[in-house]
């Protein structure tokens, strides 16, 4: 299966979404508490074990899922509110 970095983009951005969808509680609380990274871990093996299952092992290994955090969910939901690791 040939890299196709523009889909595995797509993808983690939809991931990020999720993630934000159904931990969006715990993310805040994380943010506030600074422990985002072992709040979202188990969240986060689980996207990468998909990512590498739909676009291979050299998307896995990219740093595509934490571009895709930090553009998603850091910033969208960092700029909610005055959290203490921004």
């Amino acid at each position: 299966m040939a890299y196709d970095q523009k889909r595995a983009e797509r993808l983690a951005r939809a991931m990020a979404s999720d993630t934000i969808v159904y931990n969006k509680d715990a993310i805040l609380k994380s943010f506030e508490e600074d422990n985002f990274f072992e709040v979202l871990k188990d969240n986060m093996e689980d996207n990468r074990k998909s990512l590498k299952a739909r676009m291979g092992d050299e998307a896995a290994n990219s740093n595509v899922l934490e571009r895709s955090v930090c553009d998603n969910i850091f910033f969208a939901l960092g700029q909610q509110g005055k959290y203490p690791i921004f």
